[in-house]
């Protein structure tokens, strides 16, 4: 089987380490290289056990987290254990490991990096159709209680398909064809299309959308919108995402207060809102003492 694997930043443990005893010093923390530290796997699960990563440094911890005394070969008076879970998954075909242990740094600076591997399994691949927990149990040495952990997690997907298939697949107009499922499979929506001036294309929506903009530019936008932030907060600070949206409509169709007159009809601007009075049999014209269109 093939895999195709999503390397992932390391993330920093917000979880601080449980309080231990003294550690033995055996000189390793005074070098700043990475020191590779052994660890022996267990045949130790908890039920049920939700996705992430636990440092157990006692033995009243590690009954707590699995429900049971721990096993004769683990003593916390030298030993730590770690516990790695993908939590539960639908269906067979997932593994969790952990595949490295590292000391790296000195002193205060001093870390352990924990290598992690999450593989699931890709859309091709015959899978067990029940529940499954998988998660990874492992033993190490006793470390410094003030030590950082990192966790560095590395993602795979299980390939199942079979090798090269689209060299010898014919997909008709608008597909494309896709190694992970043997199968053609509809275009990306957004090379197919030319959206509007003033919008975008979202692929996530398959639609054209209102493009960004900055509203401290003038003429961001194209004619007929407008810069605004689209987003109803009730919490502050607002998010800022300003979006060419079109202008809203004018009630009084651009006039004024002081109006205009079509022929024999006055029409003005009251309060947002056009006015229209029929002058007739009056004329419609400026009235200049007043300084606006007025039935004459």
């Amino acid at each position: 089987m093939r895999r195709i694997t999503f390397s992932l930043a390391a993330l920093t443990l917000f979880a601080c380490a449980p309080e231990s005893g003294p550690v033995a010093d055996d000189g390793a923390e005074d070098s700043d290289a990475a020191l590779a530290l052994p660890f022996v796997e267990l045949a130790v699960s908890k039920p049920a056990a939700p996705p992430g990563f636990t440092v157990i440094t006692k033995k009243a911890d590690y009954k707590a987290f699995f429900g049971e005394n721990p096993p004769a070969d683990i003593n916390f008076n030298k030993h730590w254990v770690l516990h790695y879970s993908m939590g539960v998954q639908n269906t067979g075909g997932y593994d969790a490991n952990i595949t490295s242990v590292e000391r790296i740094g000195s002193g205060a600076n001093a870390r352990l990096v924990i290598g992690e591997q999450a593989i699931s399994p890709g859309p091709m691949c015959f899978v067990t159709q029940a529940f499954t927990n998988p998660q990874v149990t492992v033993r190490i040495s006793k470390q410094n209680k003030s030590i950082a952990i990192d966790q560095n997690l590395s993602e795979e997907i299980t390939d199942c398909s079979e090798p090269n298939w689209c060299a010898a697949a014919l997909c008709g107009p608008g597909t494309t064809c896709d190694e992970l499922v043997d199968a053609c499979v509809e275009e990306a929506f957004c090379p197919k299309v030319k959206c509007a001036n003033g919008y975008e294309c979202s692929e996530e929506e398959d639609a054209c959308v209102p493009r960004s903009c900055d509203p401290d530019v003038a003429n961001d936008c194209p004619n007929g919108m407008v810069c605004h932030n689209p987003i109803v907060c009730i919490t502050w600070p607002c998010p800022a995402d300003y979006r060419c949206t079109p202008a809203p409509a004018d009630p009084c169709e651009g006039i004024g207060w002081e109006g205009t007159c079509e022929g024999t009809t006055l029409k003005y601007c009251d309060a947002g809102e056009l006015v229209t009075v029929e002058c007739a049999p009056y004329d419609c014209g400026w009235n200049s003492g007043q300084a606006y269109y007025d039935c004459l």
